[in-house]
């Protein structure tokens, strides 16, 4: 799983500000975000896990374990569970030490 370099792994805020309609752009940790009342986060392990931090319907946070691959060509993939409705793709389109960008999601 050599798609994902180590400085992307680790724990990676929404930066919901700068999100575009097809995708969704979240920072690291120590990033200067401006406050918000709630950010989910992107856990990225460099042993091909990831767990989605999300608000659950009553505002609490909510932990959702998922994976990432190594799709070649500098491409990689995260999947992660959405309920009944099958797993959640997430493509990552590109990622920076500063910056990673997420596909919305597909089904």
């Amino acid at each position: 799983m050599s798609g994902i370099p180590p400085e992307v792994t680790g724990v990676w805020l929404h930066s919901h500000e700068e999100d575009t309609s097809s995708a969704m752009v979240f920072r690291p940790r120590d990033y200067p975000l401006r406050p918000a009342r709630w950010r989910d986060a992107i856990e990225v392990r460099a042993d091909g896990t990831c767990i989605w931090h999300g608000s659950s319907p009553d505002d609490r946070g909510q932990a959702t374990p998922g994976r990432w691959e190594d799709l070649g060509n500098g491409q990689a993939q995260m999947t992660v569970a959405a309920g009944d409705s099958g797993p959640l793709l997430r493509r990552i389109q590109s990622w920076a030490p500063d910056k990673l960008v997420i596909d919305k999601g597909q089904h």
